[in-house]
């Protein structure tokens, strides 16, 4: 290795460890600043530093002296293993990664009431909890209902009331401010 890669690979090293470290802070203040339960920021984290991981290891791998034709046979040839193994599910990756875009910028949170529009397949309750695959919701029946994170970009969801409220509440708030 010429001393050129080697300053490259400590640049690309610390540059991952400094990223790594201020990543995990900032996906842990946005889970406390909104409440999110603490298993949930920790799969939203592990996510995103995998996925960080992965492009850092590509990286090295350019400074290292692969080709481009190389890191693409590799990851095209990983890409197909995964693929064949999740044929059937293909839904899991647009799940994981709806968990990770519910987690940041949807406006429900665990204990609000809302509804999902599904034309006559339509229901609603309390966000229960919000998993890397489904948003759990529970009906005043205390029945619970899964509801893949996928479809939440696909459906319209109305959010009946905050945390904290019951519905009726609301109503009368609402009423007497119009």
């Amino acid at each position: 290795m010429s001393s050129r890669e080697i300053f490259l690979t400590l640049g690309v090293l610390l540059a991952y460890w400094i990223v790594r470290k201020n990543l995990r802070k900032i996906v842990e203040r946005i889970g406390k600043e909104k409440n999110i339960p603490t298993k949930r920021v920790r799969y939203v984290n592990a996510t995103l530093q995998i996925l960080f991981a992965l492009i850092v290891a590509i990286a090295l791998c350019v400074i290292v002296g692969y080709g481009y034709s190389d890191i693409s046979v590799f990851l095209g040839s990983a890409f197909a293993v995964i693929g064949v193994a999740l044929f059937a599910q293909w839904s899991i990756l647009s799940n994981v990664t709806s968990s990770v875009i519910v987690f940041f910028f949807f406006p429900y949170r665990v204990g609000d009431f809302i509804e999902i529009l599904d034309g006559d397949n339509s229901f609603g309750g309390e966000v229960y909890e919000i998993t890397l695959f489904h948003v759990i919701l529970k009906t005043p029946e205390n029945d619970l209902y899964t509801y893949p994170n996928a479809m939440v970009f696909q459906r319209a969801v109305k959010i009946l009331n905050k945390k904290g409220r019951p519905p009726a509440t609301q109503e009368m708030n609402h009423d007497s401010s119009s």
